[in-house]
C-alpha cells in the first residue's frame, strides 16, 4: 500500500517558508519551492513507490552568487519490511550561470530515508556536476557508498529538450547510465521521453520511462524486473 507524506512534515515545511518571506526581501535572498503529485515516483528508471502515486515538494533557499540550499521529500514504498515510507533530500549547491546559454551546477545531495528497522537503513551521499549548454545538459553523479553498500557508484546521463513548433508544449528526452558494477557486477541503462505544458506556475508531464540491462544481478540489490518495466507516468506539480 502507498503511503502519505505525514501532514505535520508540510505543515513546518509551509510554515517555514511563510515565516522566511519578509526577512528574503530585506536581507536580498531568494526562496521558493514546488509541490508535485506524480501518478509513479521513478527515480534512474526503477519506481520508489512500488508502481503507486507520490505525493512530493521542495523548499529552496539561494543567494546572487549562485549558491542555493534545499530539502527535498517524497513518499516511497519498497515493499519490503524496511520501516521505510518516506524519503527526505538535503542538498546544497552553486550555480555559474556563463555566455551563450551555458551553466554549470554542483550540487551534494544527502539522501535520507526516516523510520528504517534495524539493518535497513540506505541512507548515502552523492555529488552531482551538470552542465547545460542551451537546450542540452550533461550530468555525472557519484557516490563512495551507495545505498550503505561501502561501495561507490557512478550516473551519467544525457538529455534535451525543445519547444514543440509554435505551441505551449515542450518535448523532452534523455537517457542515463547506472554504473553500479562494484556493488551488484553489473549496471544497467534508463530512458525517459516525455511531453510537458506549463500554464505560469502549474505544469503537466506526460513521460514514458524504460530501462536495458536490469538483470538478476541488478534485481537482487535493486528490485523486481517489473521495477523497472516501461510506464508511463504522468505528473502535476505547482512552483511558488
Amino acid at each position: 500500500m502507498t503511503k502519505k507524506i505525514a501532514p505535520a512534515l508540510w505543515a513546518g515545511l509551509l510554515a517555514g517558508l511563510a515565516c522566511s518571506g519578509v526577512q528574503a526581501e530585506e536581507e536580498g535572498f531568494w526562496y521558493g519551492g514546488s509541490l508535485a503529485l506524480t501518478s509513479d515516483y521513478v527515480f534512474r528508471g526503477v519506481t520508489q513507490t512500488d508502481e503507486g502515486p507520490a505525493l512530493q515538494g521542495s523548499l529552496d533557499v539561494g543567494l546572487a552568487n549562485g549558491v542555493y540550499a534545499g530539502v527535498w521529500a517524497s513518499n516511497v514504498d519498497f515493499d519490503a519490511p524496511d520501516g521505510i515510507d518516506l524519503e527526505v533530500d538535503i542538498y546544497v549547491g552553486w550555480t555559474l550561470e556563463f555566455a551563450n546559454e551555458t551553466w554549470l551546477d554542483l550540487q551534494l545531495v544527502r539522501y535520507l530515508y526516516p523510520g528504517a528497522n534495524p539493518g535497513f537503513g540506505i541512507n548515502y551521499n552523492e555529488f552531482i556536476a551538470a552542465y547545460g549548454f542551451r537546450n542540452y545538459t550533461a550530468t555525472v553523479a557519484y557516490t563512495n557508498d551507495y545505498l550503505r553498500s561501502d561501495e561507490s557508484a557512478l550516473y551519467y546521463n544525457f538529455g534535451a529538450e525543445f519547444p514543440l513548433g509554435d505551441t505551449e508544449y515542450t518535448l523532452a528526452a534523455a537517457a542515463g547510465f547506472n554504473d553500479i558494477s562494484n556493488v551488484t557486477g553489473s549496471d544497467y541503462w534508463d530512458y525517459q521521453v516525455g511531453v510537458s505544458r506549463s500554464w505560469d506556475a502549474i505544469t503537466a508531464d506526460l513521460s514514458y520511462y524504460d530501462t536495458s540491462g536490469f538483470d538478476e544481478d541488478v534485481q537482487d540489490f535493486l528490485g523486481p524486473e517489473k521495477w523497472a518495466d516501461g510506464r508511463v507516468v504522468l505528473t502535476f506539480s505547482w512552483e511558488f
